[in-house]
């Protein structure tokens, strides 16, 4: 693909071969080379999604909008999460910011520390701890990772997680994809449609869901693993996905949640290669932000 290569000189790496990665310690292991560059937004998005799928860790930022009139800026949740594949170590604290009348403030907040210790916060009574025995609970563990994606896999089971969705007539269609700078350094700027497919045994379109029916084939344990959705699983994405060029990975994603009645706006930004960050809870739990702004609505 001749604008992968204009922007990070790696025209000789095949879409299915994970390259070498400057930034990002962890994506050092190679996959078995193929001729074939990515042709499009769909197959760069497809390998970054294989890519992701390697990581054994990663730490993110995110902001999570249920109302069009709120995006951007308005009430929302803001989580700030880490999760370490093979030791388990997690780090989740999610906070439901409210903005109304021109003020913002913190209404309520629940961190889960050392995987075991889980906090709520709120205005009037402060921190209080819910359970010392596990968390976070199984609807949080979606916060994990961006709600679509996946790590610690495999390379048999990142090939076939990815492989699977590639298989799915129609579900992911590319758009536009470009190169674009920030702060200095080059990314590939992709976007992708999910649209909801009616599958051979009729019923109503999936099309969220189909993620979790491609986990389903690594034979893993979405519980256990874990591996979580936040859209619905008949709800249809318009998702905007930064690419670094050199390692394939992820570095910034906005998706667009639609269908059922349903708007929702997921911002996320992604670190790969460093240790899971350690929560330290605070007397009041500030707003985190995104160093990425929003693309204009």
């Amino acid at each position: 693909m001749a604008l992968l290569a204009a922007v990070c000189g790696c025209a000789g790496i095949g879409w299915n071969e994970r390259p070498q990665a400057v930034e990002t310690p962890a994506a050092t292991a190679t996959s078995p080379k193929v001729t074939k560059d990515p042709a499009d937004a769909r197959e760069l998005y497809l390998e970054s999604l294989r890519q992701q799928a390697l990581q054994p860790s990663l730490n993110l930022v995110q902001e999570y909008y249920r109302q069009k009139g709120s995006y951007p800026g308005g009430s929302r949740t803001v989580v700030v999460s880490g999760f370490d594949y093979g030791t388990k170590d997690v780090r989740l604290e999610k906070t439901e910011v409210i903005v109304a009348d021109g003020k913002t403030w913190t209404a309520g907040a629940t961190w889960c520390i050392d995987g075991s210790k889980d906090w709520s916060w709120n205005r009037y009574r402060g921190w209080t701890l819910r359970s010392s025995l596990q968390c976070p609970s199984l609807p949080s563990q979606a916060w994990l990772n961006d709600g679509l994606g996946v790590g610690g896999l495999t390379e048999k089971q990142a090939d076939t997680f990815v492989g699977e969705l590639a298989g799915i007539e129609g579900l992911i269609t590319a758009g536009r994809m470009s190169n674009v700078k920030r702060d200095g350094k080059s990314y590939v700027r992709l976007e992708i449609q999910v649209k909801p497919q009616q599958l051979g045994g009729g019923g109503m379109p999936v099309g969220a869901g189909l993620y979790l029916d491609a986990f389903k084939y690594t034979e893993l344990d979405a519980i256990t693993h874990p591996y979580g959705l936040l859209a619905g699983g008949r709800s249809a994405m318009d998702i905007v996905r930064y690419i670094d060029p050199e390692t394939r990975l992820p570095v910034y994603s906005e998706t667009l949640e639609t269908g059922e009645g349903t708007w929702a706006m997921h911002r996320v930004e992604y670190e790969f290669g460093s240790p899971v960050g350690k929560s330290v809870r605070p007397t009041k739990p500030s707003i985190a932000q995104l160093a990425w702004q929003p693309e204009e609505s």
